[in-house]
């Protein structure tokens, strides 16, 4: 009877199926094939109006770009996750064309035919918390919140009269959203993240909008592969004294991923 009881206590505990929404910490890589439409414009310090800009068909800048995202995330507790994304190949053109019409950008007016150099930077940084409401094998399904640190500059160069503009604009933007995760069958799984964010506030009326949507399939314990669709947009009209404008950017496309989980 001892050897029996010693046997029974010295038995390795059962394992535990694998199952993806088990993880409790994970890294993710991934590029996307984005395609963007920029539309911009710059008013001078003292209020002028600025010209409305398409950054595609008005300053030749490119269309569609290989973007290459980073995310980590960790489980706190059964229920409450964290994650930071950020674009480490970030959404930053350069174009030289020449103007079709004059324009003014910012506190320069740059002329029909003259030729232009531009650059539009963005670099984005999300940091979400998500609470899980409903948490089983088969199905996560959490509202989120966070904020989305936004980083844009617009430059137009006019190598002829050594006349350069730079504009920038940067700051967090708070969103709420839903998370979700399912578990198809077998190895396969399907996620689906959503955040928004709406201002207007005084002088500055806005929209802030990410989202993806992925189908997973778990290649071994540790690691994931998956293949989705994912999205940004931003939308800012900003009447304030001095720094008045609007940015409007929105880029989308498909993304291929790996997914690091333990």
């Amino acid at each position: 009877a001892a050897l029996a009881a010693a046997a029974a206590h010295a038995r390795p505990p059962e394992k535990q199926e694998d199952n993806l929404l088990h993880d409790r910490f994970g890294l993710q890589a991934g590029v996307a094939y984005s395609a963007t439409s920029t539309n911009v414009r710059f008013d001078s310090d003292a209020g002028t109006p600025g010209t409305e800009l398409n950054g595609e068909d008005d300053l030749g800048l490119g269309k569609n770009k290989v973007l290459a995202r980073g995310e980590v995330w960790f489980r706190m507790k059964e229920r409450h996750r964290a994650r930071i994304s950020s674009y480490f190949i970030p959404l930053n053109r350069r174009a030289n064309t020449v103007l079709d019409r004059t324009i003014r950008f910012g506190n320069e007016t740059f002329n029909v035919n003259e030729a232009i150099e531009s650059e539009i930077r963005l670099n984005l940084l999300a940091i979400t918390y998500a609470y899980s409401f409903v948490k089983n094998d088969r199905l996560e399904l959490g509202a989120s919140l966070g904020f989305d640190v936004v980083e844009f500059e617009g430059k137009a160069t006019v190598p002829a009269r050594l006349r350069t503009e730079r504009e920038e604009r940067s700051g967090p933007a708070p969103l709420v959203g839903l998370d979700g995760t399912v578990r198809i069958r077998g190895k396969w799984y399907a996620e689906a993240r959503a955040q928004y964010l709406k201002v207007n506030i005084s002088d500055v009326k806005g929209t802030l909008k990410t989202y993806d949507l992925n189908v997973l399939y778990r290649l071994h314990p540790n690691v994931t592969v998956g293949l989705g669709y994912s999205g940004f947009g931003i939308d800012v009209d900003s009447a304030n004294p001095g720094d008045s404008g609007r940015i409007d950017i929105t880029t989308h496309g498909p993304m291929l991923f790996g997914r690091v989980g333990f």
